[in-house]
């Protein structure tokens, strides 16, 4: 063996990299890679077990270590063992099992005889000394007694789910007492917690409070201190008893919230909460009905410094709806740390067959429009807004200057760009004039999407007079077209009814070369909803477009990134059409005609290099996936 095998560092370093094979989609490979060389020699053993045990998505290899059969109903021997603590076995199992650091476990797959985990509390074993992250679902009133044996003071992040057979077919008498017994628990032994996840959707949790009862000399619950990230899945009536829980956190900075309602269940009043609560608060996101979100939102103290909020609501939303969450987003958060609005909404099947089913509903009252997203304009300092609401929001020119002007350092702007539901008859009155305003004002934007009309000559009319109204206007560079900075513009189901007209196809091209400079996609989405499905290759046209009337002016000296196959193609236009742009329309992607662009795999690779490039930068400027 060579002699650099023996620093621990390297040789650990070495193993990382065989149980991580294929950045860990060999999982399995892995694992039976480090069973190998633990056996090799001893200098090896330790690093390779330390892989080998470190995450288990079962309990039952730790509890195989034990001297009996797991499914046994009995064993003296196990609790002579367990009894002893200097035993071998004893020391054994202790050696493995500190090796771990992940664990999860569903009790519901993996039942474990009562005597044993009787004898497991009775002589006080706990099964992973060293576990960081724990995911436990507990299924029986004997998994609850279990839990205690799994925390330790290491564990930074663990994750509670009750089943429902906890509920209904193994529910004992004081399930209230046993259940506030396992959060008192996880709470003041594992005072290094950073994440606390929980769900239940089947009763109201417990009232927890740390606070200190008379007579009692010492309240040791550290967590409260250092536990920054919680999660809860929960019924409504739940509701009270995680605020009050959560208002206790002193660090806590990411609050998540799903609240289910049951039929019949009546929402409960929520308390406000002292002006020091939620403080440190930072992120926010809430699942659930347009009343139960704006009743959490309203019940935090005012001014918290909040960042984000990311808002799912479910069903059918009117402008009321949308609004007065964004009221409760305005009565919560300052208006000068708040730099993500993420709201969009959840429809059903049944929201869905009540939209398209013959129910007599007139869809119309569900088209949204300013008013809906008229509180969010309070927040002047936003990096991000995206309301895919799942419904038309239809703005006009004049909301989206409005808009423009007020959101000027925004990054992201999603206005319902990408929707389930249209109303066919009902055009949105915004023109493609709109893209002026942000092509001006908002000089840091990336991406935008929002929908608008531009099925009219007129409408690319307006945009060209509007922007030679812009550039007549503006004496400040700052100010000055094309805009540098969008990179991506996603119509959803606008209206293109050009049929792959080579006239308006470059007369949008054109429109596109004055306002963007760097522009590397423009699309549409579900257009075929409205009638028109070419409507989205008439912009994958118009794109093409774009990028060679920028590539004929400029050479390759264009901001937008060419691969090797379209450069070789915008040459070959280059020397047969020249700059008579309406043929390259012709023959650009998405044409009717099989002219020069039949190649069906370059036309495959140009939507590929499109939508990588769009996808690619909204990562960099959102991680959330809503936003999409």
């Amino acid at each position: 063996m060579h002699r650099a095998l023996a620093i621990t560092e390297l040789l650990s370093h070495i193993l990382r990299e065989v149980y991580n094979d294929d950045e860990g989609l060999d999982l399995r490979r892995g694992i039976k890679d480090m069973a190998r060389v633990s056996q090799v020699c001893k200098t090896f053993r330790d690093p390779a077990l330390d892989f080998l045990w470190r995450n288990l998505d079962s309990l039952l290899p730790l509890l195989q270590l034990l001297p009996l059969e797991i499914h046994e109903e009995h064993s003296d021997k196990l609790s002579k063992v367990l009894g002893d603590l200097e035993s071998s076995e004893r020391q054994r199992y202790i050696s493995i099992s500190s090796r771990v650091r992940t664990l999860s476990f569903s009790e519901s797959r993996e039942p474990i005889p009562r005597n044993l985990i009787n004898d497991i509390i009775e002589y006080n074993l706990f099964l992973t000394p060293r576990v960081d992250v724990l995911r436990f679902r507990v299924s029986s009133e004997a998994g609850l007694r279990l839990l205690p044996a799994l925390i330790t003071p290491e564990l930074t992040d663990i994750s509670l789910s009750f089943d429902e057979n906890l509920y209904i077919f193994d529910r004992p008498l004081d399930l209230d007492d046993l259940i506030k017994s396992v959060y008192m628990t996880i709470f003041r032994c594992a005072p290094k917690l950073v994440h606390f996840s929980a769900v239940d959707v089947h009763e109201a949790l417990p009232l927890l409070s740390f606070a200190k009862v008379p007579g009692q000399d010492h309240l040791d619950m550290r967590c409260l201190q250092s536990l920054t990230h919680a999660s809860f899945y929960i019924t409504a009536a739940s509701l009270p008893q995680v605020l009050v829980l959560t208002s206790q956190f002193h660090k806590l900075e990411d609050l998540t919230i799903q609240a289910c309602e049951k039929p019949f269940e009546e929402i409960p009043r929520l308390s406000s909460y002292a002006p020091e609560a939620f403080n440190s608060l930072r992120n926010v996101t809430l699942d659930g009905s347009p009343d139960i979100i704006s009743r959490i939102l309203f019940a935090f103290p005012a001014n918290r410094a909040i960042q984000s909020t990311i808002l799912r609501m479910h069903g059918l939303c009117t402008n009321a709806d949308i609004a007065v969450v964004l009221s409760g987003v305005v009565a919560a958060a300052s208006k000068g740390s708040l730099q993500k609005i993420i709201i969009t909404s959840v429809l059903s099947n049944n929201d869905l067959a009540h939209w398209d089913g013959d129910s007599g509903i007139d869809t119309r009252q569900f088209i949204l429009d300013i008013h809906a997203i008229e509180p969010a304009l309070q927040f002047q300092n936003l990096d991000i807004f995206s309301a895919c609401l799942g419904l038309p929001l239809y703005l006009t020119d004049e909301d989206h200057l409005r808009i423009a002007q007020t959101w000027r350092s925004v990054q992201l702007l999603y206005l319902s760009s990408i929707i389930q539901r249209v109303v066919p008859a009902h055009k949105p009155p915004a023109t493609i004039a709109s893209l002026v305003h942000y092509a001006r004002y908002c000089r840091r934007l990336k991406a935008l999407g929002l929908c608008l009309d531009a099925s009219t000559k007129a409408s690319v009319d307006a945009c060209a007079q509007a922007v030679d109204a812009c550039e007549e206007s503006i004496s400040e560079a700052n100010f000055s077209l094309p805009s540098p900075s969008i990179q991506m513009v996603e119509f959803g189901p606008s209206w293109l009814e050009c049929n792959f007209d080579p006239v308006q196809i470059n007369s949008l091209a054109k429109a596109f070369t004055r306002l963007f400079s760097n522009l590397a996609a423009c699309r549409a989405c579900r257009t075929e909803e409205l009638g028109v499905p070419q409507a989205a290759w008439t912009w994958v046209k118009v794109q093409t477009l774009y990028e060679y009337i920028l590539f004929a002016d400029q050479g390759c000296n264009v901001n937008t990134t060419l691969s090797a196959w379209k450069l070789k193609l915008f040459s070959e236009w280059t020397s047969e059409y020249g700059q008579d742009y309406e043929k390259v329309a012709l023959a650009a992607p998405g044409s009717s005609l099989e002219a020069d662009f039949d190649d069906h795999q370059n036309a495959e690779a140009f939507n590929q290099i499109m939508y990588k490039t769009a996808r690619n930068e909204l990562a960099k400027i959102s991680k959330e996936r809503e936003v999409l």
